[in-house]
């Protein structure tokens, strides 16, 4: 469990002076100029479903990497607008994947199954990279040996009040990830992880049963063996926008205790102190209760904050959170 410093000096349109020490070297090899045989390989899967308002945008964004991926794998999963004509104007450059509509994960799964490099990156339909993307997290993986890696991100569009920097908000960590994940929560964005193959694979790649939380699902289930990286400058633009998949409370709700319900029934949650498991359970009560509450499910929140109350009353953002929904309620 390492926090990490996030620099200063990088901006929303992504500019920052160049980096030096262990991922120059890496750095320099530029779009197609590839120094060494023995460099990763990797692929990049993109699941689309009515995708066509920023697809082409975030295909363009993949192909301006300045480390070039081996495969673009773009899963048209059962579109009905004008995502198979996105798809066909980069027929000669991509590989594409067609489902009848069976979800997100299902879509990465399929094209995780195709992909022919050593690494997986994943990116959604309505995010964006920067450049640097791949150069950089390659860099890392070589400088630090890790199975798994992901970075920093902006957050773009109809963002409401959170910041440009999503670290300005959540804290990133690296190395033995496991507790930071069921503590706080998923601190990697889906659209900036790149990760091996075979790990993925070993691991059955993203549930299928899960409605919501997948990723933070198979972040999970990864930080338990494997330690991961963190890139700590933003390389991915995150997108907010109306048509977003809007989550349900309830399903939220159950999709989180179901997934912590699971790591802690894990062999290694077994062995976490009594503690430290109430602490868990705690905070994903609290979790559940100020989703709840955001989307105006309120008996639902009182629920959730009683729960997290009874399991670990020892949290101030708690206390604020039950402030903020009497407050809101006396006001409505």
């Amino acid at each position: 469990m390492k926090p990490i410093n996030v620099p200063s000096n990088v901006r929303v349109d992504g500019t920052r002076p160049h980096p030096v020490g262990a991922d120059s070297a890496v750095s320099e090899l530029g779009a197609g100029r590839r120094v060494h045989e023995d460099l990763p390989t990797v692929s990049v899967v993109i699941p689309a479903h009515n995708a066509q308002a920023y697809l082409a945008e975030t295909i363009e964004s993949v192909f301006a990497q300045t480390f070039p991926p081996q495969e673009v794998i773009v899963v048209n999963d059962g579109s009905t607008d004008g995502t198979a004509d996105v798809v066909a104007t980069f027929a000669d450059r991509i590989r594409v994947v067609t489902l009848p509509g069976r979800g997100a994960a299902a879509a990465r799964n399929a094209g995780a199954q195709v992909a022919s490099g050593a690494w997986l990156a994943f990116v959604d339909a309505d995010d964006t990279w920067l450049p640097e993307k791949l150069d950089r997290q390659i860099a890392r993986v070589l400088e630090s040996g890790v199975d798994m890696v992901y970075s920093d991100r902006f957050n773009i569009g109809d963002r409401g009040d959170l910041p440009s920097i999503q670290s300005d908000v959540q804290r990133m960590y690296e190395g033995d990830v496991f507790l930071d994940l069921l503590l706080t929560g998923n601190h990697i964005t889906l659209s900036s992880a790149m990760l091996r193959t075979d790990l993925f694979r070993s691991m059955g790649g993203f549930s299928e049963t899960l409605k919501n939380a997948e990723d933070w699902d198979l972040w999970i289930r990864i930080a338990d063996g494997h330690r991961v990286a963190a890139c700590p400058e933003p390389l991915v633009r995150y997108r907010f926008h109306k048509g977003m998949k809007s989550g349900n409370p309830l399903r939220m709700q159950a999709a989180r205790n179901d997934i912590v319900g699971r790591a802690l029934a894990s062999a290694r949650g077994r062995q976490l102190p009594p503690a430290i498991r109430r602490r868990i359970r705690g905070e994903t009560a609290r979790t559940n209760g100020a989703d709840a509450a955001r989307r105006g499910a309120w008996r639902l929140a009182c629920v959730e904050y009683g729960r997290s109350l009874m399991a670990w009353p020892f949290q101030a953002v708690l206390y604020r959170d039950i402030a903020r929904l009497l407050l809101g309620r006396a006001r409505g």
